[in-house]
């Protein structure tokens, strides 16, 4: 069947819980998530296993998906790996309900919205929430579809866990569920049913009326920090009743918004625990001790049940590096000279922001391109580019970590749109998810006035000049 990976500790036991019942793994970075949503799906699949059946491993981007068909070479073939998008597409397919062109996204989403926005002004709606950053009025909307709201009352009423731009219950609120409604209303006539924050709320509705045998026995989530509510939901809706849903996740790592943890799914444990793992199995002590420092920071320790502290590990290393240069020509020059070397014999990523920034630090080199639909995976190595996102649940020999300077990170648009507060948060997530991907070897840069996202250096990282 091919290498499988195999698990360690107590990933084991995870891997044979309970077949008909959910389950939530909580764990850190390098915990062994991704290990161990594989060895269960394959474990649910056997014929030898009580309650075996068809699987679906899904996740939420096509990175991770190529990541998880590497890790799983040679699966049974009632075992399906799958972005959450394409399941949902397809199950929307099968019940007559997909109009292959009919998803809204990018800019056609911003476009629609700002109409809205418009529509909404121009019918007497005053307000300052109307005036506040579009990707603010983006995001809350999505939010609202991710959570599954289906009236304005619901709205109304939420607590927006998580959400640190305030908008208080009233008018403000009604002012944006307006929007929401008028940009749907401008989607649909566009000829687009769909985004890809509200096709969740679609699927439940079309299970309803689906007299169809179950396609799977059990769903293994993995990265599911990354799902909205209402998408797990309508994993747990779709499932055979009497499989099981298997929930992987780690908080921490939650760059694609905030707000939306699996309790608010309304996924039951029969009053099981959640099972936690602090155990980092990944990076070498030191560079975990640089996350750890992350994950107590004021950006990021919120005090959230779902958050585990990561414990650092006990394997040794050097420790990170931090080259302080000049110029970003300087900058640049001193990293492509490091990654040349090491990329002879080590897999070695270097992760940006933008694709743009990566690829101006590799290029004329032989690189793979860490995005969504280019990476064929297998880990050997060489040099690798692509942004923090698209790295995702990945991990590298070497990881460079440029351009960290507190005018880039956090980036100005995030400030405008979110306010300090929850925009350093969501991009010292995302920092986090950088520093975590590397096993050995971590080297940060930056030529300006150093990010205010890292933690006090304390004797974290080594201070070089290019």
């Amino acid at each position: 069947m091919g290498i499988l990976p195999t698990s360690q500790g107590r990933q084991g036991r995870v891997v044979h819980l309970s077949q008909n019942q959910h389950n939530v793994v909580l764990g850190t970075a390098g915990s062994g998530k991704s290990t161990m949503a594989v060895l269960r799906a394959l474990y649910l699949s056997l014929p030898s296993t009580r309650n075996h059946g068809p699987v679906l491993l899904v996740t939420y981007n096509n990175t991770l998906v190529t990541y998880l068909e590497y890790l799983s070479k040679n699966l049974p073939a009632n075992v399906t790996v799958q972005t959450y998008g394409r399941f949902a597409r397809g199950y929307l397919h099968s019940m007559g309900l997909m109009n292959w062109q009919g998803i809204a996204q990018g800019d056609q989403v911003r476009s629609l919205i700002d109409s809205a926005v418009q529509a909404v002004r121009a019918e007497g709606g005053e307000s300052a929430v109307l005036d506040r950053d579009h990707k603010w009025i983006e995001d809350e909307i999505h939010w609202i579809s991710g959570m599954g709201f289906s009236t304005e009352s619901e709205y109304q009423q939420a607590a927006r866990v998580g959400r640190k731009t305030p908008l208080p219950a009233g008018t403000p609120r009604s002012i944006v569920w307006a929007v929401r409604q008028q940009y749907r209303t401008l989607r649909t006539a566009a000829g687009r049913d769909y985004d890809w924050y509200d096709i969740a709320s679609a699927v439940r509705g079309a299970i309803v009326n689906d007299s169809r045998e179950p396609m799977y026995r059990h769903i293994v989530i993995d990265e599911g920090q990354d799902l909205s509510p209402e998408a797990i939901r309508s994993l747990a809706e779709v499932v055979d009743p009497d499989g099981s849903v298997t929930f992987f996740g780690d908080y921490h790592q939650a760059i694609y918004g905030q707000g939306l943890s699996w309790r608010s799914s309304g996924l039951d444990l029969n009053g099981r625990q959640v099972e936690k793992f602090n155990d980092n199995y990944r990076n070498t002590r030191a560079i975990a001790e640089v996350a750890i420092a992350m994950a107590d920071s004021g950006h990021m320790n919120s005090g959230d049940l779902d958050l585990v502290p990561p414990r650092a590990p006990k394997a040794a290393g050097g420790k990170p590096t931090l080259i302080t240069a000049a110029s970003r020509k300087a900058e640049i020059a001193c990293i492509r000279e490091l990654i040349e070397d090491a990329a002879n014999d080590q897999s070695v990523a270097v992760l940006t922001h933008t694709r743009a920034e990566a690829e101006a630090v590799v290029r004329g080199f032989s690189y793979t391109s860490i995005a969504k639909n280019s990476l064929v995976w297998d880990g050997s190595p060489g040099i690798y580019a692509g942004t923090l996102y698209s790295a995702k649940g990945l991990e590298f020999d070497s990881v460079f970590l440029p351009f960290l300077d507190d005018d880039i990170f956090p980036r100005a648009e995030v400030l405008a749109a979110f306010g300090d507060s929850e925009a350093c948060a969501r991009e010292a997530r995302l920092l986090y998810v950088g520093i975590t991907r590397a096993r050995s070897r971590l080297v940060m840069s930056h030529s300006g006035t150093v990010t205010r996202l890292l933690p006090e250096n304390s004797g974290l990282w080594e201070v070089v000049a290019a």
